[in-house]
């Protein structure tokens, strides 16, 4: 029998767009994405409270929307000196429908109109640089360090489960409801409940009534919504008739209290002792 020093070599499978992201996303040492509350509203005090998710919501840049998630989401695992080719991002974007490498230049030209990203050409490579999350062209730092380390450390930041990339929901749910999965997260970070009349959205988060109402439909469409109806006495109301308010909260896997489980499980894993012992 002939020897053969090459058996059990076998070419591999080129990955799916979400065996590609999947695979990226698992070389990040937490299951989680932080983004500055500044992405989805300026901080009390500001004339106009709607922010860079008012843009992508009013300009229909769902795809840009996806860009600067994941852009955020893949940034421990990028760098300069290894950047990920426009070819990568293309598959990668292309979860829900294919995306061409011309496509993913236009969308990063778009983030970079934003101010959202800077982009820059090493002989054949091109380097995407994230910027602040408000869109003020800022240097982007990673979110949660202390405010002597990076200035912008003044807003806080939610966190946004992996799952969102790995289960689908990038895929499922249309701008109003990825729209509204951010606000919620945001307001939700702390604590469960948030109450918001539809006719609120514009004034406090720069999005119409109507796409309020979409992502609610949407996010409840998933299952990703439990609702309570609290009923409410007003002086200004007529005998017998309450006010009624709802509030909600999000399911898992973007719960408050899995996030909240997420980030002492990424905690526990930055302190814990090198070498196993």
């Amino acid at each position: 029998m002939t020897y053969d020093p090459f058996a059990g070599l076998e070419d591999d499978t080129p990955p799916s767009p979400l065996e590609a992201l999947t695979s990226l996303l698992s070389s990040v040492k937490r299951e989680y994405c932080p983004v500055r509350n500044s992405f989805v509203q300026r901080p009390q005090g500001s004339a106009d409270r709607s922010s860079t998710l008012a843009l992508f919501v009013r300009n229909r840049q769902e795809r840009a929307l996806d860009a600067i998630l994941t852009t955020y989401a893949l940034q421990p695992v990028l760098s300069e000196d290894d950047p990920l080719p426009l070819g990568a991002w293309a598959n990668i974007l292309s979860t829900r429908k294919p995306c061409e490498i011309t496509t993913v230049s236009k969308t990063f030209r778009v983030l970079e109109e934003m101010k959202l990203v800077t982009r820059e050409r090493r002989g054949n490579k091109t380097i995407i640089t994230p910027l602040l999350e408000d869109g003020s062209g800022q240097t982007w730092s990673k979110p949660g360090l202390l405010q002597a380390e990076s200035p912008n450390e003044i807003d806080g930041y939610f966190t946004i489960p992996h799952e969102y990339w790995t289960k689908g929901y990038i895929d499922r749910l249309r701008l109003p409801g990825k729209a509204m999965l951010l606000i919620m997260l945001k307001e939700t970070q702390g604590r469960p409940p948030f109450e918001m009349a539809v006719e609120r959205a514009q004034r406090w988060y720069g999005i119409s009534e109507r796409t309020a109402e979409r992502g609610y439909a949407e996010l409840n469409t998933e299952g990703l919504l439990d609702i309570h109806i609290q009923r409410q006495a007003s002086p200004r109301l007529p005998k017998g008739v309450l006010r009624e308010r709802y509030f909600r909260a999000l399911r898992d896997p973007f719960s408050t209290v899995r996030r909240r489980e997420l980030q002492l499980e990424a905690r526990k894993q930055s302190t814990a002792p090198k070498g196993g012992k």
